[in-house]
């Protein structure tokens, strides 16, 4: 069969309903689609509660021991494999500002890099303050003291939400990390390193006298949210990452089922000595036909629900959509050969009995 002939013979069976091209694509578009967005879905609930574990500070684990935390030693820790930021801090008092007398703010010494651990904004020089002190005695400068104001050199979040009290109305000072000692290591790690408590004693120095018996405190910032983000053993275990197996096996089924009501049709035309070869390539192209709209339609929403769901991950969840629709390709094109293999000619009046 000549190629003009062969997509004539394609396109008569396309229009006229013989390949039955409108159903096998809304079966196909509706379990693919159903198959990408479950795991799709899937991931952005746990990329959303990983979002807020870290935001709620429960990725942030810190060390106490007064007067035996070396700055430099704490600073550097963010140097470390998965360690986003690290500082080390000591308090300092409290401190007034002249338009709230009555409400002192905590004062903290800390590191250059300790802010970073909160998440600060860094737009200069001066001291960092919450977004609550911001909120009240400003955002460029606090009248901390009876002479100029102090700037503010950023401002960080600290809301209520479960997390250790006595930074959401407090003045953050920065000063060199060799200037005395401190009390306090804070590290923010993610993800999460299960060596954390050994790498934040590397910047304990050695005690003396009685202060040498005082042993540490690790501690974590939020207990809220647990100890360690569960989100990474529930994407491993979840039941949706078998999608692409099943998007495979129903591309599987639905071509084998297409092959199938038409067999009668084969073994005629192979009995009147048409090619098996030409006859293959007529139906692999009828499959893609509806296979292929309905893996663009597929990963279309899965893309579409992604951006909506999980911004930050689109990437790697278009990666994933792709590969669970192009799973259904393979299967569609593993159905329709194996289906067409088991198709004989001489079995014709058999297929016309069983019609």
């Amino acid at each position: 069969m000549r190629a003009h002939a062969l997509l004539r013979e394609i396109f008569r069976n396309l229009t006229s309903g013989t390949s039955r091209l409108g159903a096998l694509f809304l079966i196909s578009a509706l379990a693919l689609t159903l198959a990408v967005l479950s795991d799709v879905l899937t991931i952005s609930r746990t990329v959303d509660d990983a979002i807020e574990y870290r935001a709620s500070g429960a990725a942030v684990v810190t060390l106490a021991l007064p007067g035996r935390i070396n700055g430099a030693s704490c600073d550097a820790l963010s140097e470390a494999p998965n360690v986003l930021a690290a500082g080390a801090m000591r308090p300092d008092g409290k401190v007034s500002a002249a338009t709230l007398p009555g409400a002192p703010l905590d004062l903290y010494t800390t590191t250059p890099a300790f802010a970073r651990v909160l998440g600060a904004e860094d737009v200069g020089a001066g001291v960092y303050v919450s977004t609550e002190v911001a909120a009240n005695l400003g955002s460029t400068a606090v009248p901390l003291t009876a002479g100029a104001p102090t700037p503010v050199r950023g401002t960080y979040p600290y809301p209520p939400d479960g997390r250790r009290a006595g930074f959401g109305w407090a003045v953050l000072s920065p000063t060199s990390a060799g200037d005395g000692a401190f009390d306090e290591c804070w590290v923010l790690s993610w993800p999460q390193r299960s060596d954390l408590r050994q790498l934040l004693l590397t910047a304990v120095t050695p005690g003396t006298g009685g202060a040498a018996s005082q042993q540490p405190i690790v501690s974590q910032l939020n207990t809220k949210h647990g100890l360690a983000f569960a989100g990474s053993s529930e994407y491993q275990s979840r039941i949706t990452r078998y999608a692409p197996y099943l998007a495979a096996l129903v591309g599987l089924v639905l071509s084998a089922m297409a092959i199938r009501f038409r067999r009668i049709e084969i073994a005629s035309n192979l009995h009147a000595g048409a090619a098996r070869g030409t006859l293959y390539l007529q139906h692999l192209i009828e499959s893609a036909a509806w296979s292929l709209p309905a893996v663009a339609t597929a990963w279309i929403v899965g893309f579409v629900v992604a951006t909506l769901t999980a911004p930050t991950e689109l990437s790697s969840l278009a990666l994933r959509s792709a590969e669970i629709a192009l799973s259904f390709s393979v299967g569609t094109l593993a159905g329709t050969a194996f289906s067409f293999l088991m198709v004989r000619e001489s079995r014709l009046g058999h297929y016309v009995k069983g019609r």
